[in-house]
């Protein structure tokens, strides 16, 4: 062997003599040797080198490692397990006596020997892998927030070897609540959703027994198992949101054995329609002074507002509205909310104006039973007061229809002829006098109207009557004169029977004779008969 030279013989030498596995004893006596003894020497040094080197390659085929993941998840108040499994340099022996001993930074949280465990983990850790099949597996119950970590395995083997596992270090990372994910940012009222709930945890002999909703629905659970120990836990909720829920928690819950219950929330947002529209503003206002409208709701997403009259005409756009000059007769209004889900409208709404009285035209007092009535328009209602000559009179009775109060003041014997109504209140005040009618003065006109009546018809008649009868001697005459001139147009051989006739017609008729008699000389032509007398107008 080529390598192993007299120079490389007395190097071999030398770092022979320094190693632990093989004590040179002859140390530096090796440089007096006689030159007859170095290949006996060399041959030696050569020997021992090569199994140095087997020795080596043993070591490097069972190095010293560990198998720990670099982070495990675990609930508070729930335990954790953190898998373990650790290698070492064997050379084919079997050992008998393990030692495994667990460290939180330098501090021991786990050893057989419980004295040497710090307070705070003492009665919480506990060694569930078997040292003899090279697994390290620890358990860690009550998990609390600060158990964090990092922590370190070490190993310590009897009559061999002991070892820290420095280069696998684990953290945990302590959960408070599960984790709860899968919900939409923005759900709808009214229109089903589904939310998940996720537990990781890694501690099979203590799994949470149920995940619970703080909603009702229709949920589902199942277990999975995962990589290095791990496990998770899934529930699903189907629900259908409402209005009320927006801005409201949405809460998972696991439980677990002993009563321990740890949950997660997450906030619901909810979109709906407006709701709840209302109109508001800075009223009671005073007549012809300007007012200030608030439309508002409850919605998600935000509204728009218009305000409308009565009659469907679109008066402004916006949550406010301000009018000019109010009058008591201004109708009543309502404002309508819209957005992305639906639209609402509030109530109309009537401005509450403020106006002094008015006293209305149908006021009055009765002559039959002397009751007198007040009428007042106002806002707000009047006070009423009735002032006679020397004296006020208090109202009968009240009776109030809205703005419109009805005062009646009821009379009495000796009431006066004239009354006044002054009706007031915080905006100004108006008055009005009642005359009350006299019932003698009634009775007086009334019989002396009937008397002028009774009169005027007596003269009608006898008028008519008087006319009458001058008609009728108007159309005798008449018929007379008609006779005279057919005698006078008739042959003598008649004549005589005519005047028979004629004669007879003027004995029956004596009495009307005598009328014509009355009428004398003077009232005739000197000279003229009788007969002629009467037909005088002829």
């Amino acid at each position: 062997m080529s390598w192993c030279g007299r120079k490389e013989v007395t190097y071999l030498s030398l770092y022979i003599s320094t190693s632990s596995a093989y004590q040179l004893g002859h140390g530096l006596k090796t440089y007096k040797v006689l030159h007859s003894d170095v290949k006996m020497v060399a041959f030696r040094n050569c020997f021992f080198a090569f199994i140095l080197y087997l020795r080596a390659s043993s070591a490097s085929d069972n190095p010293w490692n560990a198998e720990i993941q670099k982070s495990v998840v675990g609930l508070s108040g729930s335990c954790v397990v953190i898998p373990c499994k650790f290698n070492y340099p064997s050379n084919e022996k079997t050992y008998k006596e393990f030692t495994g001993i667990w460290f939180k930074d330098k501090a021991v949280i786990y050893h057989k020997e419980t004295s040497k465990i710090i307070d705070k983990f003492k009665g919480r850790t506990s060694l569930l892998g078997d040292l003899h099949q090279k697994n390290c597996t620890l358990k860690i119950n009550s998990l609390q927030p600060s158990d964090t970590g990092p922590y370190m395995f070490r190993i310590e083997i009897k009559d061999f070897n002991q070892y820290s596992y420095t280069e696998n270090k684990v953290t945990i990372i302590v959960k408070d609540s599960p984790e709860l994910i899968a919900v939409d940012e923005e759900v709808m009222s009214q229109k089903e959703t589904t939310a998940t709930c996720i537990l990781s945890h890694s501690c099979p002999s203590d799994p949470p027994s149920q995940l619970t909703w703080s909603l009702n629905g229709t949920h589902t659970s199942q277990s999975q198992s995962q990589d290095h120990g791990q496990w998770r836990l899934t529930s699903s909720l189907t629900f259908t949101p409402s209005r009320e829920d927006h801005n409201k928690p949405l809460n998972c819950s696991a439980h677990f054995s002993g009563g321990k219950k740890v949950t997660s929330s997450k906030t619901l947002k909810v979109k709906y329609p407006p709701y709840n529209v209302n109109v508001k503003s800075n009223s009671p206002v005073k007549e012809n002074t300007s007012v200030e409208l608030i439309c508002s709701c409850d919605s998600n997403p935000l509204a728009s507002f218009q305000w409308i009259s009565l009659n469907g005409s679109l008066l402004a756009n916006g949550p406010t509205y301000k009018l000019n000059n109010v009058s008591r007769y201004i109708e009543a209004i309502f404002c309508t909310a819209n957005n992305t889900e639906g639209q609402n409208s509030s109530s109309p709404q009537k401005i509450n104006v403020l106006y002094p009285p008015e006293i209305k035209n149908g006021s009055s007092c009765e002559s039959e039973t002397t009751v007198c009535v007040c009428i007042v328009d106002s806002n707000p209602p009047s006070e009423v007061k009735w002032f006679g000559p020397s004296t006020v009179f208090p109202s009968s009775s009240i009776e109030q229809n809205g703005f419109l109060t009805i005062f009646t003041l009821q009379g009495w014997e000796g009431f006066p002829d004239a009354i006044h109504c002054s009706a007031s209140n915080s905006e100004g005040n108006s008055v009005i006098t009642l005359q009350v009618p006299n019932y003698r003065m009634i009775i007086y006109i009334a019989v002396a109207t009937a008397a002028v009546l009774v009169t005027l018809v007596v003269i009608s008649v006898y008028v008519a009557k008087r006319h009458s009868r001058r008609r009728a001697e108007e159309q005798h005459s008449m018929d007379m004169k008609a006779d005279i001139n057919e005698m006078k147009t008739t042959p003598e051989s008649g004549l005589e029977s005519k005047k028979e006739k004629s004669n007879d017609m003027y004995t029956k008729n004596q009495d009307d004779l005598v009328d014509y008699e009355n009428w004398g000389c003077d009232d005739l032509p000197c000279g003229q008969d009788e007969d002629e007398a009467v037909y005088a107008n002829t």
